[in-house]
Formats: C-alpha cells, structure tokens, sequence
C-alpha cells in the first residue's frame, strides 16, 4: 500500500540542518522526485514510478517512506531485485508493518522477502519492549521549592517525543515551565508512533500527568496541553474529555474530536488557542474556523490564529506560544 505525502519532518530537519547534513535544496529535490513518483504510480508507470521514490530515498535516507514506495512499486513491476533492495532499506530505516500489504504479493515466494518478515518482526518486538515513560525537562533555574506551570505536548503522527524536544524547549523555558512530551501507544516504525485514542492511551497519560504532579512542585490549575497534527487532534481531545484538569490547549495544525461534544465539557473556564495554516488542508482551516464560533457560542474562550503557512508551526512561534500561555495562566 502506497504512502502517499512526503514526510517534512521539521525538528529533523533544523536538527540536521545545523551539521551540515540536510539542506532545504536537498529536501525540495527529494520532494519533487516524490511527487513525481506519486504521478507515475496514479498512471500504473510502476518501473518508473520506483525509479523516483528511489531517487527521492537516496537524496534523502532519512524517508523511509520514499524506501517502501520504492519497493512497493518495483514490486508490483515485477522487479523483484529492486524491490528486496528497497524493502530491506525501508526495513532498515524503520519501516516493519508490511506482511499484509497486497503490493508484495510478488516478494512472498521469495527467501530474502521472508527473512525481512523476521527481521521486522525482531525489530519490532525491541521497539515494543522500550519504555513508553514521557520525557520530562526542567526550567535551567528549576528550584524544588517552588511551584511550576506544566506545559503537556503530543508529537505528531509517526514521530516521538525527542523530535519535538527542539520545538518546545525553549518555549517552556521561556515561560518558566516544566515540559512533558508524551509518546503514543501505537508503533509504526523505528522509534516511530502515533496515537490510539483509546480509554487506555487517555488513562495513561492521565497517570504520567498525576506522578509528574507528586515527583515536582506542579501547580494543578496551570496545566497546558499542546501538540502537532495528529499530537494537536490528541490535545483537543484529552482535553476537551477532561476539560476539569486543565487551564488551556493550544493546538498547531489539528482538528476537533467528532465524538467529543463542547457542551458537556466540565470546565467552562478552559482557553483554547487554535494555530493553523492558511495553506494547509482547507478541511483543517474550516473546521477550526467552526470550532472558534462554537466555542464562543458555549462561552468558552477561543483565539484562532491563523498564518500564512501549510501544515506547520508559525516562524515565530515562541512568541506566538508565549502570548498564548500568559493568556491562559493569567487568572
């Protein structure tokens, strides 16, 4: 089965990019091989279409998606070479869950096809085995007598905590937080997750928040929740759910729950600051546009605010975060 976006992973990339060893040239060239493999791939060009994932993968070995496109369309070209080399390196890279993929029905007989099964399976169980405990950074002046505000963030769709390490670090330094990056239950690859939104999942964090709450001096009443994409969906949901828990959300380039309805949220004093793109999915900008006028019909404090950007956090970002935060920890 096809994956069909590019992955513009930006803490990656600001990561990388500060050692020399990504470019914004490098991505944009990787993008456009991507899309073109994607053009080939609608139009059943699968020799041509592996070609371009192909290119887009060794431009850029951090994509493990362009891998397994690759191999996905070599394989259904019947270009079985092409295929085992670009799956093994999709499998390398971090990509396990492909056994029931009807693509490489064509690889199934083959002995290197099952020897990546096991290996993905072997991976796997690894990734399964590591702790799931959220990663908690003090303000640089922390002092145990004091109380803080917690600012709580969800990672996006086939990511993880550390990514977005450089994304709230200094916003919740600058406010004088502690920060807790949580990780989602679901494993898709290497270090790669994404959120249930499970009773579960919900009751855990839940936990992690209350031990974080004993361990350090939080105060309870100044508890921010905040997230990307998918980390944004899981924000507004965990906090619309448990509205009573917390004194705001600030989504970035997400959307409301369907089955979460605002008038029976608990606490009519929670402040939601929603951030999106003018150029993202036009389904994101207009759900959020409705949200802000039924919040505001509920007489729930709502601010959206949206940039000229695409599925991604504002340039200036910190100060748009730290407006956002005063706002809510203001009484």
């Amino acid at each position: 089965m096809l994956i069909a976006f590019f992955v513009f992973n930006h803490s990656l990339f600001s990561q990388n990019a500060s050692e020399g060893t990504l470019t914004f040239e490098m991505m944009n060239i990787a993008g456009e091989h991507f899309r073109k493999g994607d053009e080939f791939f609608k139009q059943r060009k699968f020799d041509k279409a592996g070609d371009e994932y192909a290119l887009s993968f060794e431009t850029l070995k951090t994509n493990k998606d362009a891998a397994y496109n690759a191999a996905s369309a070599y394989s259904l070209a019947k270009n079985t070479p092409k295929a085992i080399e670009y799956l093994t390196k999709a499998v390398k890279t971090g990509r396990y869950d492909f056994e029931n993929d009807p693509d490489f029905s064509n690889l199934k007989g083959t002995k290197e096809y099952q020897e990546l099964l096991t290996l993905a399976a072997d991976l796997k169980l690894k990734m399964q085995n590591q702790s799931i405990e959220p990663l908690i950074i003090l303000p640089k002046n922390f002092d145990k007598t004091k109380t803080y505000p917690l600012l709580v963030a969800f990672h996006g769709f086939n990511s993880n905590p550390q990514e977005f390490v450089s994304v709230y670090e200094n916003i919740a330094s600058k406010n004088n937080m502690i920060l807790m990056l949580c990780r989602g239950s679901k494993i898709i690859a290497f270090n790669s997750f994404t959120w249930s939104f499970e009773q579960e999942e919900y009751e855990r964090i839940l936990e992690e928040i209350e031990l974080i709450q004993l361990k350090h001096n939080i105060n309870p009443a100044k508890i921010i929740l905040t997230g990307y994409s998918q980390g944004a969906n899981m924000a507004y949901s965990l906090g619309m759910v448990f509205s009573q828990l917390f004194c705001g959300i600030i989504p970035v380039a997400g959307t409301l729950p369907k089955n979460v309805s605002i008038t029976r949220m608990k606490n009519k004093n929670i402040k939601l600051c929603s951030i999106v793109g003018l150029r993202d999915n036009p389904n994101i900008l207009e759900q959020n546009r409705e949200a802000e006028k039924s919040f505001t019909q509920n007489n729930i404090a709502f601010k959206l605010k949206e940039f000229d950007i695409g599925h991604a956090y504002p340039p200036n970002k910190e100060d748009v975060f730290s407006e956002a935060i005063q706002w809510m920890l203001e009484k």
